[in-house]
């Protein structure tokens, strides 16, 4: 072999070489870039979740009807996190204030602040209607208080769960 096939095959192994590590280079930028966008995706589908979620778990938490209490309140500790008893399980287990027939919370805007794959923050405007029972045959009073409120949420399965809310005006 003269020493300028040798020196061609050097070359052709060193462009192969070259080729299979530029290939192999692109792959792993295809594979990071896909991962990238598949997590954008589900930080996407997980913030559609939380807004569409959030007002209505806020008003089945805090929504009671003195006729029912014990399922309100059942059906609001299903609803809440762990976190959340700890701090505030003690007014999921009482019926409304004396006098009180119900309070209606309803969500009129709600805006995510924050959310991830795990947890979320909610920023919500809500009216809360409070029913009063005055005297036997009156008409009921009705008062509409509108307040903003800071909600914490944590994901379980494929469920959020309220996990602090603070009204905060």
């Amino acid at each position: 072999m003269t020493s300028l096939g040798y020196l061609s095959a050097r070359a052709g192994a060193l462009r192969i070489l070259v080729a299979a590590l530029v290939l192999a280079a692109a792959l792993v930028a295809a594979g990071s870039a896909w991962r990238a966008h598949a997590a954008g995706d589900e930080l996407q589908h997980s913030r559609e979740q939380l807004r569409s979620r959030a007002g209505t778990i806020v008003a089945d938490v805090f929504s009671v009807d003195s006729s029912r209490w014990q399922q309100d309140r059942a059906r609001a500790r299903e609803l809440v996190a762990r976190q959340f008893l700890d701090s505030y399980g003690a007014q999921l287990t009482r019926p409304p204030e004396p006098g009180t027939i119900s309070v209606v919370w309803r969500p009129e805007i709600v805006s995510v602040v924050d959310a991830d794959a795990v947890e979320g923050q909610a920023l919500m405007r809500v009216a809360v209607t409070v029913r009063s029972g005055v005297r036997a045959g009156s008409e009921p009073d009705a008062a509409t208080v509108r307040r903003s409120v800071l909600a914490r949420f944590v994901r379980a399965d494929d469920s959020w769960l309220l996990a602090a809310a603070d009204v905060i005006g």
